[in-house]
């Protein structure tokens, strides 16, 4: 293991000074079985099936907050001792658990003394949830996501090296899809060689369902692989991510069975030239918004500006894509220790790709690069 019962109980209690700080009671901290960054950031618990909290007040121990069915499973995997089940937390197709006497909002509330409270993971946060918590009078509810991402932004050398083994682990996946590739293999079937080796080779899990989009599927910015059977000279756009003690890294990459006709390989190389300028401005200082007209820029000067969508790139740490995206309306400037995806995607009507690789910034020079495996032209 890398990160510690330590570095855990150290960022429950800069979450307490946080609520402490800003006229809140407690925070809650929501996550789904897709998106668990926030609850496993505090408690390394991951639901499955169910919903998951942690509640951090002003002044009691933190408590992770399950749904009915979870109480072994949690019992077993969290690093927060307190463990509270409510029925609001059950999994979505909403069972009765007949007979169950399990705490309401008004009763936790009550025994941490909570009137006012701030919810992270807001946007995803269930209606018929925040219904049940507004619903007791007298207790405001606040957007607290800005809170969280103070302590999550800058990563911990532990973070930092959570991240650097997810993404050698991804170009193992890369590498054993490059290994077996063939005309006639599905992108169902190249996803499965990725995510095997990935597995095999230390990963807990994928970062995300692992795609392959191939020939006219090749310009979806995110995807899921088909049975289509792949072709020769045509993009097929992989997006490979291991998950290490719940950091995801991720490598994207474009590949052609050959021959590859020029204006496939003139499209690439523009991409790749903007992915490798990132790692270079990517600096300590820089504010993000000239990082990505500069890059933007480059693309649009060279005649492929209408193929943008977003980026440069974008935070990644709990979730391969978090806040912060590097953006041309970006306020913030980079610092050390803050991790992102340098991520260019670019898409024509009938074709796209996306180059992709880890980076940390550093305090000094470039930013460090977390992969670079078959960061190249990949006619095979």
């Amino acid at each position: 293991m890398i990160l510690t019962q330590t570095e855990l109980i150290e960022r429950c209690r800069r979450a307490q000074q946080l609520v402490q700080g800003n006229g809140i009671d407690a925070i809650l901290v929501f996550s789904t079985e897709s998106e668990p960054a926030g609850v496993r950031y505090f408690s390394d618990y991951w639901p499955s099936f169910e919903t998951a909290g942690v509640l951090i007040s002003k002044e009691n121990a933190p408590a992770l907050i399950i749904g009915p069915e979870s109480r072994t499973y949690a019992a077993s995997r969290s690093k927060i001792a307190e463990i509270i089940q409510m029925m609001d937390f059950r999994e979505s197709s909403q069972p009765d658990y007949p007979g169950s006497k399990l705490p309401s909002w008004r009763d936790i509330f009550s025994r941490y003394g909570i009137q006012k409270i701030g919810i992270t993971g807001f946007h995803m946060f269930p209606h018929t949830m925040m219904q049940n918590i507004i619903g007791i009078p007298g207790v405001p509810v606040s957007n607290a996501d800005g809170l969280l991402r103070q302590l999550m932004q800058k990563k911990s050398p532990a973070e930092i090296d959570c991240l650097r083994r997810a993404a050698k682990i991804s170009e193992l996946g890369f590498k054993a899809i490059l290994e077996a590739i063939r005309p006639g293999m599905t992108e169902v079937e190249l996803c499965g060689i990725a995510t095997a080796a990935m597995l095999a080779n230390g990963a807990e899990a994928a970062g995300y369902p692992i795609w392959c989009c191939s020939g006219p599927n090749s310009n979806q910015a995110i995807s899921r692989p088909t049975l289509r059977k792949v072709r020769q000279s045509e993009i097929i756009h992989f997006s490979i991510g291991a998950k290490v003690e719940g950091y995801s890294a991720s490598i994207g990459r474009p590949v052609v069975l050959g021959p590859c006709p020029e204006a496939i390989r003139k499209f690439m190389q523009v991409g790749l030239d903007a992915s490798d300028m990132t790692f270079d401005l990517m600096r300590a200082g820089a504010p993000a918004a000239e990082v990505a007209c500069k890059i933007h820029n480059f693309v649009i000067e060279r005649g492929y500006g209408h193929t943008l969508l977003y980026g440069p790139a974008h935070g990644c740490g709990q979730m391969e894509c978090e806040y912060p995206f590097l953006e041309t309306s970006s306020t913030y400037r980079l610092e050390a220790g803050m991790t992102f995806m340098a991520d260019m995607f670019m898409a024509e009507k009938n074709m796209g790709f996306r180059w992709e690789d880890g980076l940390v910034v550093r305090a000094k020079g470039p930013a460090e690069e977390l992969s670079n495996f078959g960061r190249k032209i990949n006619i095979l």
